[in-house]
């Protein structure tokens, strides 16, 4: 480990064993690899005898997810968590706030909490964006980071410390996830870390378990890989019905579509939830998506990035990316 990163580490470490009332927020529609990094990160500040809270949301629509949290209920292993409507009424001037896997303030799962609590750490692997949230504490965004889960890995062994077996299978659940397979944005240090987080315990046959999905949800995917078609030479393009869809659904069409023939770059849009809508996209790395996806209010990294769109209709979305990329 470098000197770089042992002062980043002791830095954090640092301004947590500062404070004693700590809140850990990542973005909006959270998957494995901020809520992984979570997880983790509260078992790290447990050992400080610290308290911490993790902001969920109550309408929890990752069925994965929900799973994790009803896992560790049922095998008492703990977890602190404060619904998004309450967390307002923890907040004081001693508060820390930890943001993981995002530093737009927009997509956060309560944005105006950037602007309530004085005290600030970010960390995150995506490119930075010209919308990042600023005046803060702590930060530490690096592009070359598989996922956030690597960091945390390498902060907990930094730390020389241990999670429960069970945080350590989600957490690994998050870096292959955001690697898709270790396909994407893979280093020796990404296999170091799935590596690590094994040795803590994690379990590959529970990881699979939990990620496991309904029958008809892969089948409702298919159908729309079939629907799929070219805009252009290099690119393609994938328009969901009026269902709702989940940002990993995106995700996955996405990544899917990469292996066509002659398919340089894919853009996925479907409806999240009413009023919202979303973009996923990937790219072998011919064609850098990130700057695609920032134009549209998103980011992500150059071969995976994505955006969400508010009071827009599909066909609207669709026409708006289609200018963007034109442009």
């Amino acid at each position: 480990m470098g000197e770089i990163m042992e002062q980043i580490f002791k830095t954090l470490t640092e301004l947590i064993k500062n404070h004693n009332h700590i809140l850990i927020m990542t973005h909006r529609n959270p998957d494995f690899d901020g809520m992984g990094s979570a997880f983790g990160l509260q078992q790290i500040i447990k050992s400080f005898k610290k308290e911490s809270y993790i902001c969920i949301n109550s309408n929890e629509k990752n069925k994965a997810l929900v799973k994790a949290y009803n896992l560790l209920k049922e095998n008492d292993v703990y977890f602190e968590t404060v619904l998004k409507t309450k967390v307002n009424e923890l907040i004081n001037d001693e508060t820390l706030l930890i943001i993981l896997d995002t530093h737009k303030q927009e997509m956060l799962e309560v944005p105006e909490l950037a602007n309530k609590v004085k005290n600030i750490a970010l960390i995150d692997h995506h490119i930075k964006n010209k919308s990042y949230i600023k005046d803060i504490t702590f930060s530490y965004i690096n592009a070359n980071l598989s996922s956030t889960v690597e960091f945390m890995a390498n902060y907990i062994k930094y730390l020389n410390k241990k999670v429960d077996p069970l945080i350590a299978t989600f957490m690994l659940a998050g870096l292959e996830i955001d690697t898709n397979n270790f396909r994407l944005k893979t280093t020796s240090k990404t296999y170091e870390a799935a590596s690590f987080l094994t040795i803590l315990g994690a379990d590959n046959t529970l990881k699979q378990e939990i990620l496991q999905e309904n029958k008809q949800d892969y089948i409702k995917r298919e159908k729309l890989i079939e629907n799929s078609y070219m805009i252009n030479d290099s690119m393609i393009l994938c328009v969901a019905n009026e269902d709702y869809y989940e940002n990993k659904d995106l995700a996955y069409i996405a990544q899917q579509l990469l292996g066509f023939e002659n398919v340089k770059c894919s853009f996925v849009i479907g409806k999240l939830k009413e009023n919202l809508i979303g973009i996923s996209a990937r790219s072998i790395g011919d064609v850098n998506v990130e700057e695609i996806m920032e134009k549209l209010g998103g980011g992500g990294h150059l071969n995976e990035a994505a955006t969400q769109i508010k009071d827009k209709t599909i066909n609207e979305v669709k026409k708006q990316l289609i200018e963007t990329i034109g442009g």
